[in-house]
């Protein structure tokens, strides 16, 4: 990502000297002014969910005794999760440090792109209703699909990542064992 700012700030100031390069910068301060309370509120959001959710619950609904349920489970737990990538992925950490398989993970982060509920305003105002239901239609099994089919063929995946996630200590729980 550096490099790519190095190279933008090249460009601009090739094609519009340090005034443009001084543009940049002011609507990225604008820009950041405009999400930080939002990303703020996505890590409290995340951090309190991790202080919630006991590990229990999480190998009892998304663990390997939960079976196809936890898939299920994991994508409709995507579909209703609100908020972008910094609160799903820290979820996901904690949902596999926690004891969820990988299909229940994989379950959760598809439908999240997939299903999320969020989207289906928009969604129906741009595009209307022909179009909506052809496209959730053609993806609705595409989550539960990924998910049956990685706990089935790679068990232990979800084990080995998180041993290694136990092992670098992660601010996510560090107490839990795998």
């Amino acid at each position: 990502m550096g490099l790519l700012v190095a190279i933008l700030i090249l460009l601009a100031g090739y094609r519009g000297g340090s005034h443009l390069i001084w543009d940049g910068f002011k609507q990225s301060g604008l820009i950041f002014s405009r999400v930080s309370l939002l990303l703020l509120f996505a890590f409290c959001v995340t951090g309190l969910l991790q202080g919630l959710i006991r590990e229990e619950t999480i190998r009892k609904l998304l663990g390997k005794e939960a079976g196809f349920k936890g898939v299920l489970l994991g994508g409709i737990a995507g579909a209703l999760m609100p908020g972008g990538p910094y609160v799903i992925y820290p979820l996901v950490v904690t949902f596999l440090t926690g004891g969820a398989e990988i299909g229940a993970l994989l379950a959760f982060v598809l439908a999240k792109s997939l299903w999320t509920l969020v989207r289906i305003p928009m969604e129906l105002a741009l595009i209307g209703w022909p179009l909506f239901i052809s496209r959730f239609v053609v993806t609705m099994p595409v989550p539960l699909l990924v998910g049956f089919f990685a706990n089935l063929l790679f068990p232990r995946v979800a084990d080995g990542i998180r041993v290694q996630l136990l092992d670098r200590k992660t601010p996510a729980r560090k107490d839990r064992q795998p």
